[in-house]
């Protein structure tokens, strides 16, 4: 009769505990090679070290156990397992790659607050189509938005006017010249002619940020998400928003992946 080792000997001679071949047994990636039906005492053979060696490093490889008893109970070829480290291996670089990503967000915020004692939040919404009725004007400066707003607002009966409203800005004071448009969310059909635009605002995904209604605390909204977006590679996809929620300004700028 060939040599057979008890479970703790064959414990010992593999660097394992004997509680982890029984649960190695249990899901079948390892059997021992005869149980005793009286006593149910496991014994191994020598040879099953190997496989148990292989077990191992295909788990200290991040092989899971169930691609493991794949691999054994079909007696796996080299191919089998070349096919599951390849897996493996693009499974950790993508990992790799995602890890490098949060990285480079964790230090894009870290220089955030050493700039500012009051960091800026920003955030990713995705919001649907809604309604509109709009005005687009040209400006000759920022304080003449609230005139139009105005102006919208009478031209359009009362009963139709949603609670959401803000600004579009087609361009802003750095490209030369302002354009706005002046919107209000409508919660019913308007049914007679207005003179202003009726139309859908398109259905967006957006960074968003809140600021006061003062010039610099939204300058410094707006710069906050410009860098939030070079540093995820986000790019513009359409007219910045701005919302007026009362005392402070929701602004959210359109994204498309570069």
């Amino acid at each position: 009769m060939g040599t057979h080792y008890r479970i703790s000997e064959f414990a010992e001679l593999g660097g394992v505990s004997a509680k982890t071949l029984r649960f190695y047994d249990e899901i079948r990636v390892l059997r021992p090679a005869s149980v005793d039906p009286r006593t149910g005492c496991r014994r191994y053979l020598p040879q099953q070290l190997r496989d148990l060696a292989s077990i191992l490093a295909l788990k200290n490889l991040g092989v899971s156990l169930a691609q493991v008893r794949e691999l054994t109970s079909k007696r796996g070829s080299a191919v089998d397992r070349r096919t599951i480290l390849n897996q493996l291996k693009r499974t950790m670089e993508d990992s790799i790659q995602a890890a490098n990503q949060s990285l480079n967000w964790i230090n894009a915020a870290l220089d955030d607050l050493g700039q500012s004692q009051s960091p800026i939040s920003v955030i990713v919404k995705r919001r649907p189509a809604i309604p509109i009725a709009s005005l687009r004007v040209e400006l000759k400066n920022y304080a003449e938005v609230p005139r139009f707003e105005q102006e919208l607002s009478n031209a359009l009966p009362p009963e139709c006017l949603g609670n959401l409203r803000g600004v579009l800005w087609h361009r802003c004071a750095d490209s030369g010249s302002l354009e706005a448009e002046p919107f209000i969310a409508l919660k019913k059909r308007v049914p007679a002619k207005v003179p202003c635009d009726l139309k859908q605002l398109p259905e967006a995904t957006l960074a968003c940020a809140y600021s006061g209604l003062d010039d610099e605390s939204a300058e410094h909204a707006y710069a906050a998400i410009r860098r939030w977006m070079n540093v995820r590679g986000y790019r513009l996809a359409g007219p910045k928003r701005e919302l007026n929620l009362g005392q402070m300004l929701e602004i959210q700028f359109p994204l498309v992946q570069n």
